[in-house]
């Protein structure tokens, strides 16, 4: 099953960066941190891959029984893209960029420890 997962993470976020690709022809977006300010943050397979490891994988492996959390990894990373596998579908979007608000939050609270704030 993690073979089938590490397959599945990786077509999201080769997705997700083409996405952004066709769309702005680079690996830029923009987020909007806590404080309001909105931001620019380049991204990158590693990046991405990272965060859904942290971010997302990590939650579901602490809620659930391991082979449990695999399978609800597995089926979400299939939901999250389209009928075109090499494009992501309305849920992928929506979750993708949620990752991404929440990398960016952690960035910027890490930033704000860091400065002393």
């Amino acid at each position: 099953m993690t073979n089938l997962i590490e397959i599945r993470r990786h077509r999201i976020v080769i997705a997700k960066l083409n996405s952004m690709e066709r769309k702005t022809g680079s690996h830029f977006t923009l987020v909007k941190l806590p404080n309001n300010e909105v931001t620019t943050i380049e991204l990158n397979e590693e990046i991405l891959t990272k965060a859904l490891i942290k971010i997302f994988e990590a939650m579901v492996y602490n809620s659930n029984k391991r082979m449990e959390a695999e399978r609800h990894i597995s089926d979400h990373y299939s939901a999250c893209m389209g009928n075109k596998l090499n494009k992501l579908s309305p849920l992928g979007m929506e979750f993708m960029n949620a990752v991404i608000a929440n990398l960016a939050e952690q960035a910027f609270e890490h930033q704000g420890v860091s400065n002393g704030n």
